[in-house]
């Protein structure tokens, strides 16, 4: 309260002395002066206050911006790990991949071999088990053949008494007998 007499008192002086002129500007001035000094004085605590919760706001805000880079950052963190991870394990089955291909083709020609060796055995034992049975029965077919052969020459001998029959039937049996 002695500050503001004294201030006070100062003005009164210095307008009595003419050094300071009041005119409207002034005491427009002077009462703004008054208005922002009694505002300050009754609100300062209200004032300080709301901009406290407001950089409170703002600080939290921050914060959260803050902390969701993070996160953001260690997600991209992990996905770049998982994305070097992923590099890796192709560039190991692109080993394993050229491993099995050398493997496979070293080892294609004896795996065809076998293979054919097996399918040509088989093939094999079937053509054979086809011939014996396909000689058996052409060697059936011509019994048949010449037992009705001989039976006809025995028939044609019997009871056609030719001498041409009997005459083959002489030469074809010493040729049989010269071979044997």
């Amino acid at each position: 309260m002695l500050n503001i007499t004294i201030l006070i008192l100062t003005l009164l002086i210095l307008i009595s002395q003419n050094i300071l002129l009041l005119n409207e500007e002034s005491l427009i001035l002077l009462c703004f002066v008054m208005f922002t000094w009694l505002i300050y004085n009754k609100l300062k605590s209200s004032i300080q206050h709301d901009l406290e919760s407001k950089a409170l706001s703002i600080y939290n805000s921050i914060e959260s911006s803050f902390n969701s880079i993070l996160l953001l950052l260690k997600l991209e963190l992990d996905t770049q790990q998982g994305a070097k991870s992923l590099i890796s394990d192709f560039f190991s089955l692109k080993q394993h991949f050229i491993k099995l291909t050398t493997f496979v083709t070293l080892n294609l020609k004896k795996f065809t071999l076998n293979n054919l060796q097996k399918s040509y055995k088989k093939k094999l034992i079937f053509t054979q088990r086809l011939e014996k049975q396909t000689s058996k029965l052409l060697a059936l077919l011509i019994i048949k053949k010449l037992n009705k052969i001989v039976n006809l020459h025995q028939y044609y001998l019997k009871d056609f008494p030719l001498i041409t029959w009997n005459c083959i039937y002489k030469i074809s049996l010493r040729e049989y007998f010269e071979i044997i």
